[in-house]
């Protein structure tokens, strides 16, 4: 009888939790299913032995951009992204590529630095459907979540069920500039976010001790995943995108080596791993390649992702 009563009230929670489940609110968490070689992009896709993948976070997203340039390849990027979801998101789905298949590891500015307490744990959320629940941080929060919104966030929800919000592909992702005045602010307003999400008062300085450990947690997670291919026969590369000229400018030599090429030599040291640096080069200089100074446009991906594969292919890797 209890478990009767149980099963019941189960049966009425994820039906109040229904009308959620369908608002875009709820629907913009999930991700871009097609992005990834899940069962149901299974039952429509028979390709296999891909070419490429590349993982990454924000700027990774807006880099790379395969459309017949005659490669089969994902981009795995989402915005935001851990190094250590890029991770297990290789692990799940690297059975795609084939034999010395390669794997893009793009590395930002402050790529070599993680902070504790940084990643919001609601975002795990993006990653039901997606990842094996084993691989999913606080799975059971994530299910409950996913199952019964209505329950877990009431009064979001009951907001949203009277006013929704715009779905993805409407909302307002990024900031868009266009003149050199507004390239320059937003270059700015990109290192401003970073000294801060890092603590950092002087870029020229030696790295606090915080981190310091951050670089080195950062530094085994990227030869972790380089290890894992190398385990299993693909060609991890690390590639740096351009970014816009006034967002290198703010770059001084002994910033991109404190953060950025000490960082890479030491992981280059252990591994040998092909390194392509785009960070200044002269092919990506032209504002139009560019939504604001750190995200490429479709235009300026198109040309990056048509380049690197030109490197790759004169590196005798593709």
């Amino acid at each position: 009888m209890k478990k009767l009563i149980k099963n019941i009230f189960r049966r009425a929670f994820l039906l109040a939790n229904s009308p959620v489940k369908r608002t875009n609110w709820y629907k913009n968490v999930e991700p871009e299913f097609g992005k990834f070689p899940v069962e149901r992009w299974y039952r429509k896709n028979f390709e296999r032995n891909y070419d490429i993948v590349n993982v990454g976070s924000s700027s990774a997203l807006y880099a790379f951009d395969y459309e017949g340039l005659g490669v089969k390849a994902f981009n795995w990027a989402m915005q935001p992204q851990s190094m250590e979801y890029s991770f297990k998101i290789l692990k799940m789905f690297h059975s795609i590529l084939k034999l010395h298949g390669i794997v893009l590891i793009p590395f930002s500015p402050f790529s070599g630095l993680s902070v504790k307490g940084k990643w919001n744990e609601s975002l795990n959320d993006r990653y039901y459907g997606i990842l094996d629940p084993m691989l999913i941080d606080g799975f059971e929060n994530v299910l409950r979540r996913r199952q019964y919104p209505l329950l877990t966030n009431t009064k979001l929800a009951i907001k949203r069920l009277i006013k929704d919000e715009p779905p993805r592909n409407k909302q307002k992702k990024i900031t868009i500039v266009t003149t050199r005045e507004e390239f320059e602010k937003d270059a700015e307003n990109w290192m401003a976010i970073w000294k801060n999400e890092f603590r950092i008062l002087d870029l020229e300085s030696t790295l606090s001790s915080e981190n310091m450990a951050g670089r080195l947690s950062r530094k085994n997670i990227i030869a972790e995943m380089i290890g894992f291919c190398l385990e299993r026969d693909y060609q991890p590369v690390i590639v740096i995108p351009p970014v816009h000229p006034s967002l290198s400018a703010l770059m001084t030599d002994r910033f991109k080596e404190l953060y950025i090429y000490s960082f890479l030599r030491e992981i280059q040291e252990c591994e040998n791993i092909p390194l392509l640096d785009y960070l200044v080069d002269t092919n990506f200089q032209d504002s139009a390649l560019y939504y604001n100074s750190f995200f490429l446009n479709k235009n300026g991906a198109r040309l990056f992702t048509k380049v690197l594969l030109d490197d790759l292919k004169k590196m005798k890797v593709l």
